[in-house]
């Protein structure tokens, strides 16, 4: 393996002004950055020559647990929690938030707001509140459609992106809840969810999934909820029985890796059933799911519980998209319009080594990255993978650009402009910084969440400080 290092410096570096302390943040797209703190979320514009300048801020029912931006449909979604009670809820048309305190419009997701009311929505936020039956653990938005997939314990809850049309020159985002994927025998820690592919991750489990749909020429298909043939089901329901009976102060049990490729996959043990919730007058619909990828992991027993230096983490599907031009591009806006998905990749994460994916017409494992040092969180881009340790931030070379331009022979044979899938993985850089917790990537611009202790004095005891 070739290691080469202080490449591809950063042009400039910018500290986020925030108000308070940020607990969680993600990219919202071409040219803003969402901060969550407390019951409070700031947006700032990253574009121009002023970077990272407020531009709102908006407040929560509760503390921010999770939250991802979609820029189809330009709406933030986020998990929150007060008195100890989980919401899901979509904050849309946020740009047009003024101050703080101005007027906001709270609605049920598709409810049929009165007309009178309609016309306001187009100079205030609205936020659609989505009730699920039970918690929601995670969320993932399509990069491409705009749908919302939310994880919540052995299911997950599709809603479609829509439209409520009130004139021919306006029409207010919706959300309709349209699939419920029943999984057994596995909760979600993480979900991806990219043009029908579905990618689930517990903490030492990764699937995935691919919906498919019947419809032929706009014609209705009666819907059966199918599920999947597993053999070893009843296997595993028996082992678990069995394992029940025995203390687990006595013994340690861990299940041996598996890595189960294509229908293959089916036989991991983990039960996926469709249930349809959409309405009755919809033309398309998924009606069965493939499934493309399942793997499992061992803990080390000299654990013997499972700690955090053992779980999975940073779970990615990416798609990779040929422009008119010709170009590659991740940006899925407005894909039917010129753009044609070549490829989609899954990345995924031990604290020691991440696997990377290719899972569009064959799954293939492409690079396996081993990190010098435990990394909490990795972020993919078509070109780079970023990976932060505790005070490092490592750059590595990833072949997904490659491998999607193989697919097309103009590219592969006469240009020869492609370098082959199974060239040595590179460290690129590894650059200091501390007290790293989170990282995202949006455009071009990685964002880096520190915790800094100073050195405190007997008169200066501080708590420690999170800055962006």
């Amino acid at each position: 393996m070739v290691h080469l290092y202080n490449l591809h410096p950063f042009g400039s570096q910018q500290v986020v002004p925030c108000k308070l302390e940020p607990e969680q943040f993600c990219g919202g797209g071409r040219d803003a950055l969402f901060v969550a703190a407390g019951c409070k979320v700031e947006a700032f514009a990253v574009t121009g020559q002023e970077l990272c300048q407020p531009r709102c801020a908006f407040s929560t029912l509760g503390r921010v647990l999770r939250m991802a931006y979609s820029q189809a449909g330009d709406y933030l979604v986020a998990i929150e929690e007060k008195n100890k009670a989980t919401f899901l809820r979509a904050y849309v048309n946020w740009r047009s938030k003024g101050a703080e305190n101005s007027r906001v419009c709270i609605r049920m997701v598709g409810h049929n707001v009165e007309t009178p009311f309609r016309e306001s929505f187009r100079d205030q936020m609205s936020i659609v509140e989505m009730p699920l039956s039970e918690a929601p653990l995670c969320i993932s938005c399509c990069p491409v459609k705009g749908d919302l997939l939310v994880g919540c314990t052995n299911k997950l809850v599709l809603f479609s992106l829509t439209y409520q049309v009130i004139n021919e020159e306006f029409s207010v985002l919706d959300f309709e809840r349209s699939l419920i994927i029943h999984l057994d025998n596995i909760t979600p820690v993480e979900i991806s969810f990219c043009v029908g592919y579905i990618a689930v991750m517990s903490d030492l489990e990764v699937l995935i999934l691919k919906l498919e749909s019947d419809s032929k020429n706009g014609e209705r298909v009666k819907h059966h909820p199918c599920e999947t043939n597993n053999p070893v089901k009843q296997t595993n329901t028996d082992f678990s029985n069995e394992m029940s009976q025995i203390e687990s102060d006595d013994f340690v049990i861990c299940q041996k890796p598996m890595e189960l490729i294509g229908e293959k996959s089916e036989q991991s043990g983990v039960s996926v059933t469709l249930e349809s919730t959409g309405l009755a007058d919809e033309k398309i619909k998924y009606f069965h799911v493939q499934h493309l990828l399942y793997r499992r992991f061992t803990p080390d027993i000299s654990f013997y519980v499972l700690s955090d230096d053992i779980r999975l983490h940073s779970l990615q599907l990416l798609p990779i998209y040929q422009t008119d031009a010709g170009s590659l591009t991740s940006d899925g806006k407005n894909s039917s319009h010129g753009k044609e998905l070549l490829s989609v990749f899954c990345f995924f994460s031990l604290p020691h080594v991440g696997y990377l994916y290719m899972i569009v017409k064959s799954v293939e494992l492409m690079s396996v990255y081993q990190y010098p040092e435990k990394s909490q969180q990795a972020v993919l881009t078509p070109q780079f993978l970023h990976v932060i340790t505790r005070n490092n931030l490592q750059c590595f070379t990833v072949r997904c650009s490659a491998a999607a331009a193989r697919e097309d022979p103009y590219m592969d044979t006469n240009l020869k402009a492609c370098p082959p899938v199974s060239m040595d993985i590179c460290a690129l850089r590894i650059q200091l910084f501390i007290g790293l917790k989170a990282i995202c990537h949006f455009k071009n611009h990685v964002v880096l969440l520190t915790k800094a202790d100073p050195e405190a004095t007997p008169e200066r005891r501080e708590s420690p400080r999170r800055f962006l």
